[in-house]
């Protein structure tokens, strides 16, 4: 696959693709016009009067000491080299190459003053597969500059790679792949680390990942409200008219779409008025989380194709100003939001389980054993069902708003999105165990009330969660039946 870079707006499914060995970057001719300028007016600036950050004063706290440019190359070097203060494991090789390819095309933009030649090294890596090895830990949110130093060095042939499925040293790959180590103008390395590519590319994954995940939520709460007899009054379109709610009403649509052909929407079927709020309220559930989940996208989507350097090139203006574009603080916020919805979310997948398991329905067993009051049938589980809950709402502990001033207190403010994206991608991982709990649990009862019609949502779940779960007719290990409706979510089976 060929995305090309420069004109064109990155949607999900490009900075997806971008992750991938498979794919490959072309610049457009505007975008290489962009970046030559941008350099031209950098180096007009170079020996101007006007104090540039990066360009001819310090950086961080030394931004009152102007350079002296004895020898660009070797302080552009250690500005890269002093900067390397990733830590932990490193990354996948996936988010580390779809970083590479979101920071070639930031610099696509023209503000970054990075010089032709170095962008040309960038792209040669990302094409010939040369994907650098960057530490999971170390930034803020106030750009990752320690992991974008990281993962530019291996353009001097500073670092290790992944190379042809081997790690290696940056230099050694660099000449397998016919290719020079680079030598860097005035402002280039700051051009290159100055950047939020790294923690944006974790994003991608982790809203990927909730996609898939959402998808099967939905399928199995409308299967569970059907397993149970659920009073779909609440779902009805002129009921959620009644109240304006963002998203409401194309949620009131999927619900009840899913429920099609179900017995609960038979005339009479149901005699209760009403039922627990963790079934009742399902319509305002999605529309909360798929309204978060569409902000915290629609925001990266905006981080991944905006600049996100300090300071910025003007083009028009041919001017060079300071500015906090590297900041990540709505999309942070947006996280951080999601990361509560997807709680409340939770919370009610546990207590609609926990219903489906302990409660009273005419013609099923307690506990979903066939043999009631001789075996524990679901009760059981329902620690693990707890468990995960708790999980994720520990995770949804706001990670936004805690940071300590650094660089004599010059950096005072940051979005810490890399935590946050770090959180929600474990969150996510909680969820699906709990929605695969959920999945295990409805099916359970469908089976049990084998003589009731079934709607699209509840056949797509006996479907998909008989392949690796008959019925339960006797106490046995439940786990591994969880587990493998957990990885069967994951490859999309019920989305």
């Amino acid at each position: 696959m060929k995305i090309t870079v420069g004109d064109n707006h990155l949607a999900l499914a490009d900075l997806i693709a971008l992750g991938s060995l498979d794919t490959q970057i072309e610049l457009t001719a505007a975008a290489v016009k962009r970046i030559a300028e941008s350099r031209k007016i950098a180096d007009e600036h170079l020996d101007g009067a006007s104090a540039v950050y990066g360009l001819n004063v310090g950086l961080g706290a030394n931004v009152s000491m102007k350079l002296e440019r004895g020898s660009t190359a070797d302080f552009e070097r250690s500005v890269i080299e002093g900067r390397m203060i990733g830590i932990g494991e490193p990354l996948p090789d996936s988010v580390s190459r779809r970083a590479l390819g979101i920071r070639i095309a930031n610099l696509c933009n023209g503000n970054s003053a990075v010089s032709p030649h170095v962008v040309e090294q960038l792209v040669e890596m990302y094409n010939k597969g040369l994907t650098p090895v960057v530490a999971s830990l170390g930034s803020v949110g106030s750009s990752d500059l320690g992991q974008c130093a990281q993962l530019c060095a291996a353009a001097l042939g500073i670092g290790d790679v992944s190379f042809r499925g081997t790690r290696v040293s940056a230099f050694s790959a660099l000449s397998a792949a016919n290719l020079q180590p680079v030598e860097l103008a005035a402002k280039d390395a700051l051009g290159l680390l100055n950047s939020g590519s790294v923690t944006q590319s974790a994003a991608v994954e982790v809203i990927a990942e909730l996609g898939v995940v959402l998808a099967a939520a939905k399928q199995v709460a409308v299967a569970s409200c059907e397993a149970y007899g659920v009073n779909p009054g609440p779902f009805l379109p002129e009921v959620v008219a009644t109240k304006s709610v963002p998203g409401g009403d194309d949620a009131s649509r999927l619900i009840m779409d899913l429920l099609h052909g179900s017995w609960t929407l038979e005339e009479g079927a149901i005699d209760q008025a009403q039922h627990a709020l963790s079934f009742r309220t399902l319509v305002p559930l999605v529309a909360l989380v798929e309204t978060h989940a569409r902000s915290f996208m629609d925001l990266l989507q905006q981080e991944c194709n905006s600049s996100n350097d300090n300071p910025v090139v003007l083009l028009e203006k041919r001017q060079i100003r300071s500015s906090s574009n590297f900041q990540s603080l709505a999309v942070s916020v947006a996280g951080d939001a999601l990361s509560i919805a997807l709680t409340h979310w939770s919370n009610a997948t546990a207590n609609r389980t926990i219903r489906m398991a302990n409660g009273t329905i005419e013609g099923v067993p307690r506990y979903l054993a066939p043999l009631e009051g001789h075996s524990v049938g679901f009760n059981a589980l329902m620690k693990s069902t707890v468990a995960m809950a708790t999980r994720v709402r520990f995770e949804a502990n706001p990670a936004s708003l805690d940071f300590f001033a650094i660089s004599e207190n010059a950096e005072d403010v940051a979005s810490q999105f890399p935590l946050v994206v770090e959180k929600l991608g474990r969150q996510i991982g909680w969820l699906r165990q709990l929605v695969a709990i959920e999945a295990v649990t409805a099916h359970q009862l469908l089976c049990l009330r084998a003589e009731v019609k079934r709607g699209k949502a509840a056949k797509r779940v006996i479907d998909v969660v008989g392949k690796y779960v008959p019925l339960i007719e006797h106490d046995q290990p439940l786990g591994h039946f969880v587990n493998a409706v957990s990885n069967s979510i994951a490859r999309g089976e019920l989305a």
